[in-house]
């Protein structure tokens, strides 16, 4: 059967399907927070004071500054050697507070990620640009990429000069359980294997918070796999009670508001 009517009407009826303009409610302003480093171990030449930028909302969670990535941030100001002429990834950056800390402390190297999303990843590299020395980002010496864990990693490998890193940064990731296999992927083919006398192989840093309590042995599934599949020594280093995120989640608090760090 033949209509009888013709596209110029057809296109017209199209404008009944358009939304408003004002139909959806306007992306929230980024937000700013500062994080105030202990003036003890404050590298000479850095700021006392890291500004990160955050986006107004973000559908991965990345709008926020974690505790976990606040507490490994002191870790690291405090243990300068841990990155100090060393090669630093971060995975799942966020802020990259951790990776900005590496950055003020000596890392020869630091490659911050997190999922290819053009804010979260620009981002990033304004953070970058308001906290690192210019001399360092001049020099090539931080590089911010997007990165799908598990997913090309040949690519990320090539941003180091040895193919792998000395410290991996995974800072409050393991809550997100369907992508365990990619981390371990990930974990296992860019840190830096020992040598065969046993000495010199990388670390992976892992930091974070049982934000859902009665999912908590599923979270440290991800040790026990880091230890029983790829051979990891796995070592309790830290236990910070932080307070909640988040004062009206459910749970109990004292483990919702509680920093863990291996």
């Amino acid at each position: 059967m033949a209509s009888s009517r013709n596209s110029e009407d057809m296109d017209n009826d199209f404008g009944l399907f358009q939304e408003p303009e004002d139909y959806y409610p306007p992306k929230p302003d980024d937000k700013v927070e500062v994080f105030e480093r202990n003036p003890e171990w404050v590298t000479a030449g850095t700021s006392s004071k890291i500004t990160v930028n955050l986006l107004g909302a973000h559908p991965l969670w990345g709008h926020y500054l974690w505790n976990a990535a606040k507490v490994f941030a002191n870790y690291l100001d405090e243990r300068k050697h841990i990155v100090q002429g060393r090669s630093v990834l971060e995975l799942g950056a966020a802020g990259a507070l951790p990776s900005l800390v590496s950055a003020c402390n000596g890392a020869s190297r630091v490659v911050i990620t997190d999922y290819p999303d053009h804010d979260l990843v620009e981002n990033i590299r304004r953070n970058v640009k308001a906290n690192v020395p210019a001399d360092r980002i001049a020099g090539g010496l931080v590089a911010v990429e997007g990165f799908k864990w598990g997913h090309d990693i040949e690519r990320i490998a090539e941003l180091s000069d040895s193919g792998t890193f000395d410290v991996l940064i995974l800072s409050d990731l393991v809550f997100n359980h369907s992508e365990h296999l990619g981390l371990l992927r990930s974990v296992d083919r860019l840190m830096t294997k020992p040598r065969a006398d046993g000495s010199g192989g990388g670390e992976a840093f892992v930091f974070f918070t049982h934000h859902r309590p009665w999912l908590a042995d599923k979270d440290m599934d991800f040790l026990t796999r880091a230890h029983d599949e790829l051979r990891l020594t796995v070592t309790r280093l830290v236990e910070d009670y932080t307070g909640a995120m988040f004062d009206s989640d459910p749970g109990d608090e004292r483990v919702r508001g509680t920093v863990h760090g291996f």
